[in-house]
């Protein structure tokens, strides 16, 4: 068992810490913007869900840049030490493309739904944190899919 979840990890490698920084990120936003939420449960159900969203992106976005710089800083250095602004572009565009679709798809999944849990009368913090759940698994499809068709960890057959 080892052997093969040790395998996996290393053929899938790119994509374990992918999706490991984007379950990190998608945490911490879902907590910060659940007890967002709560805190202005005197707003309307659309303001709720509104403003739970854009706290949710902030804590999102801060995460998830900080975590993918970390994980992936070396990728862009060549063995001469220069930095390859080409590959840089050439993946920032993939990744935007991969994140961009899935956005459309989480935000739309998530404002809907917790608007819809806002309306029949539950709590703001446990409507945040359900609809948060249900777009992020979504989102994380998404990405992945968006990663796979777009090659982001495709192995280049010429060294740098």
């Amino acid at each position: 068992m080892w052997f093969s979840v040790k395998s996996i990890i290393e053929r899938y490698g790119d994509y374990v810490t992918l999706n490991r920084s984007l379950i990190i990120s998608i945490i911490s936003a879902m907590f910060v913007s659940a007890l967002f939420s709560q805190a202005i449960k005197g707003q309307t159900e659309y303001i709720n869900a509104t403003l739970t969203i854009i706290v949710s992106y902030a804590v999102y976005y801060l995460a998830f840049g900080i975590l993918y710089y970390k994980d992936n800083k070396g990728k862009y250095i060549t063995k001469t030490g220069i930095v390859d602004k080409k590959k840089i572009r050439k993946d920032f565009l993939k990744i935007v493309t991969s994140v961009g679709v899935a956005e459309i798809i989480y935000f739309s999944s998530r404002w809907i739904l917790h608007y819809h849990f806002l309306s029949i009368g539950e709590e703001p913090f446990l409507a945040s944190i359900t609809s948060h759940v249900i777009a992020a698994v979504l989102f994380i499809l998404a990405v992945n899919i968006g990663v796979y068709f777009t090659q982001l960890y495709k192995k280049d057959t010429k060294s740098t």
